[in-house]
């Protein structure tokens, strides 16, 4: 028994919960040592039982899975894999709330019963389930970073660029921080944001739709041909890579997994740091591997700023470790002094273009 991941499954289907515990102790690795019914009984379980990882259902009565979140990773943190279906949009927003939380990572749950929709998920689901036990996860109290965020002065860069693009990329934890960012970016932006955040098949339209009812810039989906504009935040969608074309326009390409993802962070790096050359920031979060630190670097290579999110901030170190170690990051910051320095950028070429506009 020593050595194995306990798991705590939470669900208010018994006959799920016994179905999840099949399919994880097929692996001799894993262990499920609890189940609980709603949220209110997965607190008392976590704090009783503490165990390796959670599996949270979202919608559950006395207590749904946000709540459970909220109160676990206050009081005793446990990285908590959410399993949502993706047909309710309501159980969506739950489950990227529970992201915002603390959550570690979302997996889509099958809506039947069949064993055959069971069994497609089950070597996905204890791959994530070993993945999620790797995670270091800390005290989530909400509310904590807008206090921090009173004090705005950015942190001084390198290379004082005028600057047209931001390009960002996440993974395992990233979902949380992506929000914090660019909750505090607001409407006057200049800039234009790309964003690429890995994300399990199908959570992708879900993530945009919590993103744009939470922030005052504007979210929305990329499509192939989008036109790249200031004040305006694009994603990624589930299935392609995103480039930038050299008439400041979206692609999105198929073809064959980069870094073993699609999109890939780096395919998007690549492509802005050729189209925006010194005009780039490129922002490396919290992740798993090390998708992203090949483009950084050349972000870096043409003239552009390039951060990397610290250690200490990551629920994973992975991609903003790769970068670092490549020698493609020109600062390291945690979440709350990204924020100042993007917003220190945007003030920058707000006041640049206010200057042009008096001499014009």
């Amino acid at each position: 028994m020593f050595g194995k991941i306990k798991v705590l499954i939470v669900d208010d289907s018994g006959l799920t919960q016994e179905i999840l515990k099949k399919i994880l102790e097929k692996d001799l690795s894993i262990q499920v040592i609890g189940m609980a019914e709603n949220g209110e009984r997965a607190v008392a379980l976590a704090q009783k039982l503490k165990p390796d990882v959670i599996t949270m259902d979202v919608n559950m009565p006395v207590m749904d899975g946000f709540k459970a979140t909220e109160q676990i990773m206050a009081y005793c943190p446990i990285p908590i894999l959410i399993l949502s279906s993706i047909i309710d949009k309501e159980g969506l927003y739950t489950t990227f709330n529970a992201l915002a939380a603390g959550a570690v990572d979302v997996m889509e749950k099958p809506s039947g019963m069949e064993n055959k929709v069971w069994n497609e998920i089950g070597d996905a689901l204890v791959q994530k389930v070993k993945t999620v036990s790797k995670v270091k996860v800390i005290t989530h109290v909400r509310g904590k970073v807008t206090a921090i965020l009173k004090h705005t002065e950015s942190v001084s860069l390198p290379k004082p660029n005028k600057c047209e693009i931001i390009g960002i990329g996440a993974s395992t934890g990233g979902p949380s921080v992506v929000m914090q960012i660019l909750k505090n970016i607001t409407s006057n932006n200049t800039l234009g944001i790309l964003v690429i955040q890995h994300m399990a098949s199908g959570f992708i339209n879900g993530f945009v739709d919590w993103l744009s009812d939470a922030c005052e810039i504007k979210v929305k989906l990329a499509k192939d041909g989008d036109k790249i504009e200031k004040g305006q935040v694009l994603v990624a969608p589930d299935g392609f890579h995103a480039i930038v074309r050299n008439g400041k326009t979206i692609g999105l390409i198929s073809g064959e997994k980069v870094n073993d993802v699609k999109p890939s962070v780096d395919v998007l790096f690549n492509s802005v740091a050729e189209v925006y050359g010194k005009s780039a920031v490129g922002v490396l979060l919290t992740g798993m591997g090390a998708d992203g630190a090949e483009g950084l670097k050349h972000i870096k290579d043409k003239g552009g700023i390039t951060i990397a999110q610290s250690e200490k901030s990551c629920a994973v170190f992975g991609m903003p470790k790769a970068a670092i170690e490549k020698g493609a990051v020109d600062k390291v910051l945690s979440v709350e002094d990204i924020i100042r320095t993007l917003k220190g950028i945007i003030n920058n070429n707000n006041n640049n273009n206010d200057q042009q506009a008096i001499c014009s």
